[in-house]
């Protein structure tokens, strides 16, 4: 007799969720304020750039904690210390 294909979907470990996207965003943040500190990236400009880009994609969004992860990053980026370089 063939076996039946599981029809149930597996639930996700909510542990492991949260921890790939806390990673993921670190990930991102870091890169960021790299690119920022060494003067790869204007600082002032790629602000207004993210945050004009946030605004632009509120409206289509059912859910505004998706923008989460972008705001996270605008905050790093604001952070003192953001402006100098990695010594």
């Amino acid at each position: 007799m063939k076996k039946k294909p599981e029809t149930e979907s597996k639930s996700l470990d909510a542990e492991a969720t949260t921890a790939a996207i806390a990673g993921f965003l670190a990930c991102h943040v870091l890169t960021a304020k790299f690119l920022v500190q060494e003067g790869i990236v204007d600082r002032e400009r790629f602000l207004a750039f993210l945050e004009n880009a946030m605004e632009g994609m509120r409206p289509g969004l059912a859910d505004q904690r998706s923008l989460f992860p972008l705001t996270q990053v605008i905050n790093a980026l604001r952070t003192p210390g953001a402006e100098v370089g990695l010594q």
